[in-house]
């Protein structure tokens, strides 16, 4: 259970799939980049190619290798959705409201989707993962704060 209650509108996540890859950017930078191939954990930004190379042995690592996202051909952006539905429903997000937050047509990919995500976040503790999510969404303006 969350300890304290935050004044945004969860359900305002940004849909901008570049800013979503930034933020995830930002996100996998944050957690650490390791190298498959050497273990190097310094790494750097090669924007033309959108991936990560390894200082070491030069090794590149796409965005989504190694992550819950990896082997997904669904946008960057709806990890963020989910992100921000499981934190304002205390861990508890139906297929249908996701279909209706992404307006993505079919429903089985979303479904393994979002099944992977909540089973990874079921791991997280609640507290951690909103201060995360704002953490990353403040730096990137991935949602829109509340008005009053």
């Amino acid at each position: 259970m969350m300890t304290q209650q935050h004044n945004y509108n969860w359900g305002d996540v940004c849909k901008n799939e570049k800013q979503a890859i930034e933020a995830f950017k930002e996100f996998r930078i944050k957690k650490g980049v390791v190298c498959k191939k050497c273990g190097e954990t310094k790494h750097y930004w090669l924007a033309g190619k959108n991936q990560f190379q390894c200082s070491s042995c030069r090794f590149r690592t796409t965005l989504r290798s190694g992550t819950i996202l990896e082997g997904s051909k669904l946008p960057i952006s709806y990890f963020f959705i989910a992100w921000s539905l499981l934190i304002k429903n205390n861990h508890r997000v139906t297929i249908e409201e996701f279909k209706k937050q992404t307006k993505h047509k079919y429903y089985e990919p979303l479904w393994e989707y979002l099944h992977k995500i909540k089973g990874h976040f079921k791991q997280e503790d609640s507290t951690k993962m909103e201060i995360d999510f704002i953490e990353i969404t403040n730096t990137f303006f991935l949602y829109k704060p509340l008005n009053n």
